[in-house]
């Protein structure tokens, strides 16, 4: 039995989160003994902690205390004192984690014997992974490298810190081509796996309603469109998704547009609502814990982001049948998509095509159920059981 400890940021919610609980529960407890290391353990918010299975030994990093005090002290380091105090605790996280991380590493191995393989899952441990003596080291790349770093000094320091693993996993082929552009030296060391998705749990949790208010189920039964991601002007380009969704209402479109999420630019958002007259046609409905439902009774799934790691939920809109608008944006989506055989598709910033397409699932029965079936069939290619194929085979290399 090999002895695997996977390690990763936290158990908040998020999307890398969720893919990390779905990768653990399909693991096989007859061939790996598996212990879990998360950096932080942030209480309450440890939304997926119930979702380990027993399995598996969980070992916290960093404990809620510490977490809290540097915390307190960001929020408030414009004041030269909390910015020198932030700074202090910060240093002395940096020196802490890898000496904590060394000390539970060696529990393990007292406990199960050598670690064959340990997984960095969100690459947190780049810096000091070589100090910690392992035999197999593999890391897990979920983003665009340029699109998440930008300056030229940290890429370059990122690509140095890769070279310290046996192997590096990148989520899509788009971004495993990235991968070895920009760093050439890694060629022959970066492998394509896909993100795991449990189909059927998906299908299920868009049949259940116990989280609905009379609100909720009032706005369910309205005609309309949705999006489900982090409110995020930079990233996810709200911008062009309200002037697309503007044209398209001013061109006859009848649905309306719900967006699912939470995040900095709510009031951004909330405003550029606000400036084009849309209160009554575009709501803002929060974070929700099960946003399954809420596509299942869509008219279709809008994305309109500017760039991607993978797109977590372009696949779970795939799942449920859905016909999907997307822009054509850096690294998953275009993948995911295959360039518009699965889903319409637009570039970057041009509302006036996202506009068009709107109307055209909204008018148009039989395209829209076309790209309906079409969903279904690629969203096979992402389940739980043909991915997993793939994670034990990089582990038992």
């Amino acid at each position: 039995m090999k002895n695997l400890v996977i390690r990763s940021g936290s158990l908040r919610m998020g999307g890398l989160e969720r893919v990390l609980i779905e990768m653990i529960q399909n693991l096989n407890f007859n061939k790996y003994r598996v212990s879990l290391l998360i950096e932080d353990d942030s209480g309450e918010e440890n939304i997926f902690l119930k979702d380990i299975p027993k399995e598996i030994d969980l070992y916290f990093i960093k404990n809620k205390e510490m977490i809290d005090k540097t915390h307190s002290y960001r929020m408030r380091k414009k004041n030269i004192f909390y910015k020198l105090m932030y700074n202090y605790y910060m240093h002395r996280e940096h020196k802490y984690v890898p000496e904590k991380t060394k000390e539970i590493l060696k529990e393990i191995e007292e406990k199960h014997g050598e670690i064959d393989v340990f997984i960095d899952y969100d690459w947190g441990a780049r810096r000091y992974v070589d100090k910690l003596g392992l035999k197999r080291k593999i890391v897990w790349i979920h983003n665009s490298v340029p699109n998440m770093l930008k300056k030229e000094d940290k890429i370059k320091r990122f690509g140095e810190n890769l070279k310290k693993y046996d192997l590096v996993v990148a989520i899509c082929d788009e971004m495993k081509r990235e991968l070895e552009d920009i760093y050439p030296y890694l060629k022959g060391k970066v492998k394509r796996i896909y993100n795991p998705f449990n189909l059927e749990r998906i299908e299920k949790l868009s049949e259940n309603k116990d989280d609905l208010n009379e609100r909720d189920l009032k706005l369910m039964e309205e005609g309309y469109f949705l999006g489900v991601s982090r409110l995020d002007e930079v990233q996810k380009d709200y911008t062009t998704l309200i002037k697309g969704f503007k044209l398209a209402k001013e061109k006859g479109l009848k649905e309306k547009l719900y967006i699912l999420g939470a995040g900095p630019s709510r009031k951004y958002i909330e405003n550029l609502i606000k400036e084009n007259s849309l209160e009554n046609e575009v709501i803002l409905l929060g974070q929700r814990k099960n946003p399954y439902i809420w596509m299942k009774n869509s008219k279709g799934f809008v994305h309109s982001s500017k760039y991607e790691g993978f797109g977590l939920v372009i696949v779970e809109a795939l799942t449920l049948g859905k016909s999907i608008i997307c822009s054509r944006c850096e690294v998953g989506p275009v993948e995911i998509l295959k360039d518009g055989e699965f889903g319409f598709m637009f570039n970057v910033g041009d509302f006036e095509k996202l506009s068009k397409e709107f109307l055209e699932i909204s008018k148009d029965e039989n395209i829209r159920e076309k790209y309906e079936k079409r969903s279904l069939v690629r969203a096979r290619d992402f389940s739980t059981e043909v991915v997993m194929k793939a994670y034990e085979e990089v582990i038992d290399e």
